[in-house]
């Protein structure tokens, strides 16, 4: 893969991801709580609902990106996030796809620790757990990729970087919460879902990896950088005001 961007823009470029790896976003509260205290059935019920809710847009997303990368002929960048839909689609098998593993995974350690009844990602919109700022996420995220390309790259990216850093904090609060279940079904049924992502193939470290190498391409400009770095800082800022905001809701 090769890249038009002069040195020191590239230098610039990166400097910009090495700050972005700083942001508060990855050692909020809530993720302390996550991993430092266990769930109850209500503080689960309302994590449930608002990780439901915050995840749903990431395959929407994902495709957004795909359509506007290969309006711009952009081959780079519509290979490897084609790639990443592929994968959140379970490679052609539904029962196979992220959402579906997210949704299975959720309610059954929902029902087995909790008595929980299931709850569908799609009706998650609908709960009245999910808070305002949960809302205010998926609104301004949407707004954000829905700007200029090199904005809609920064917010790829900052999705991509972040996803990691969650999924690892999350499972750690799954295994924490496991009490009931026997440890061959926890790991096949409910960490799998985790593990498809942060296991020892760095499925996330890889997509983030892939989101830098396309702002990278796309960075031609300052112009562009000045987009790029908007659309990333935007959307850890947005994602941050939800974590912060569901930690007030769970320890207040």
């Amino acid at each position: 893969m090769t890249t038009t961007t002069a040195p020191v823009l590239h230098d610039q470029v990166v400097s910009l991801i090495e700050e972005l790896e700083r942001h508060d976003v990855y050692t909020n509260d809530y993720f302390t709580f996550l991993q430092e205290n266990q769930w109850s059935s209500r503080t689960y019920d309302f994590h449930r609902a608002n990780f439901f809710h915050r995840t749903e847009g990431t395959v929407k997303g994902i495709a957004h990106v795909c359509a506007q990368a290969a309006a711009r002929d952009d081959r780079d960048m519509l290979t490897l996030f084609s790639f990443i839909l592929n994968e959140e689609a379970g490679y052609g098998e539904p029962e196979k796809c992220h959402e579906v593993l997210m949704e299975n995974a959720h309610n059954l350690l929902g029902e087995a620790e909790f008595g929980l009844a299931p709850l569908r990602v799609k009706e998650a919109r609908d709960s009245a757990l999910v808070i305002p700022e949960t809302f205010a996420y998926r609104a301004r995220t949407r707004e954000l990729v829905g700007g200029s390309y090199q904005r809609m790259l920064g917010v790829a990216m900052a999705l991509e970087s972040h996803a990691d850093t969650m999924l690892k904090v999350c499972r750690t609060a799954f295994r924490n919460a496991s009490t009931g279940l026997p440890t061959t079904e926890f790991v096949e049924k409910v960490e799998i879902y985790f593990n498809i992502h942060v296991a020892d193939e760095g499925v996330e470290e890889r997509h983030a990896t892939d989101a830098r190498k396309c702002v990278l391409n796309n960075a031609r400009t300052e112009a562009d950088l000045a987009e790029i770095a908007y659309g990333a800082t935007e959307t850890l800022d947005t994602q941050l005001r939800m974590w912060n905001a569901m930690y007030k809701a769970v320890a207040g």
